[in-house]
C-alpha cells in the first residue's frame, strides 16, 4: 500500500545505505515474498554492490535470505532496467525510507503535521507522571506528554529517529525526554514502572505479546494508551483491542478518516 509520502524517483537507492539492522529485518519479515517486489530488489541489489555488502554485513542473519534474491540477476541489463528496478523498491520500501528521513517523514506524513496534541492530551491526566512512548518516531506523543509529564521515555529502534529526536531535545532545550533503544516486544524496563505508556501505528503485529510487555511496564491502575495519527482512511473499531478490554474513542479527521484512538486502565 504507497501513501504517498514520498516520490521514489527523486531518491537514490543509496538510502537503503541509511537502514539500520531493525529495518533491514522488518523489511525481510514483511515486504519480501512479493515476486515483483523481490525481483526488483534483487537487480537493485546487484547491480548496487556497496547497498548489497552493507545489507549483508549489517544484518547478517538476513544475508541468506537477500543472497537468494540476487542469484540469477541477469548481468546485461541496461542503465535504465536497472533504475526502474531500483524505483520499484523504493516505493515498496516508502515507509522505511521515510524512517531514514526524519525530515521527510515530519513534513510529508500526514499522520504527523495533521495531528493536534489535544487528541492525546485528553486520554489522560499526564501531570507529572511518569511515561513511556513505544516507537516515538519523530516524537509526536512524547512531545506532546513532555508538556505535562515529570518525564517521557521516547523509546525507538530505529537508529535515525533516534538521533532526531535528541537533535530536537538539544536544539529546543527539552529537560525532561529521555531517548533509549527499544521495541513493544522487549521493553528495555523492570515491571510496574510507568504511570502511562502509550504508542501509535506500533501494535498490532502480535497483539497477545506486545499487549502483555506493555501491561507488565505499567503501574497498578495506570494507563496503556493507542494513539494514531490523522489520515483519510476510512477504518472500522479495532476488535482484537475492544476484546482485550480497551474503550475506544472515535473522531473524523480534518481529511474525511475514521480515526480511533484506544485507552485502557491496568489493573494489577
Amino acid at each position: 500500500m504507497s501513501y504517498n509520502w514520498i516520490k521514489p524517483e527523486e531518491f537514490s537507492f543509496n538510502s537503503f545505505l541509511l537502514m539500520d539492522r531493525w529495518i533491514i529485518k522488518m523489511m525481510c519479515n514483511h515486504h519480501l515474498g512479493n515476486n515483483e517486489y523481490d525481483k526488483n530488489l534483487g537487480i537493485a541489489l546487484e547491480y548496487n554492490p556497496a547497498v548489497k555488502w552493507y545489507l549483508f554485513h549489517k544484518c547478517p542473519e538476513c544475508k541468506p535470505i537477500l543472497e537468494k534474491l540476487t542469484e540469477g540477476v541477469p548481468k546485461n541489463l541496461s542503465s535504465d532496467e536497472v533504475r526502474k528496478a531500483e524505483i520499484d523498491a523504493i516505493r515498496e520500501m516508502e515507509t522505511s525510507i521515510v524512517l531514514v528521513h526524519p525530515e521527510i517523514m515530519e513534513k510529508n506524513c500526514d499522520y504527523i503535521y495533521d495531528w493536534d496534541k489535544k487528541f492525546l492530551l485528553e486520554l489522560a491526566d499526564f501531570t507529572d507522571k511518569l511515561v513511556l512512548d513505544i516507537g516515538s518516531g519523530t516524537g509526536r506523543l512524547a512531545f506532546a506528554a513532555a508538556q505535562k509529564a515529570k518525564r517521557v521515555y521516547a523509546s525507538e529502534p530505529t537508529d535515525a529517529l533516534r538521533e532526531y529526536l535528541l537533535d530536537k531535545i538539544k536544539h529546543e532545550n527539552i529537560d525532561n525526554v529521555t531517548v533509549l533503544d527499544g521495541t513493544v516486544e522487549q521493553i528495555p524496563y523492570e515491571d510496574n514502572t510507568f504511570d502511562i505508556v502509550m504508542s501509535g501505528h506500533v501494535v498490532g503485529d502480535d497483539y497477545e505479546r506486545e499487549i502483555a510487555e506493555l501491561t507488565r511496564v505499567v503501574k497498578n491502575g495506570g494507563y496503556i494508551i493507542d494513539c494514531i495519527g490523522e489520515d483519510n482512511r476510512k477504518r472500522k473499531p479495532n476488535e482484537e483491542l475492544l476484546k482485550r478490554g480497551f474503550e475506544a474513542f472515535y473522531h473524523v479527521s480534518k481529511t474525511g478518516g475514521d480515526i480511533y484512538r484506544y485507552r485502557k486502565q491496568v489493573v494489577k
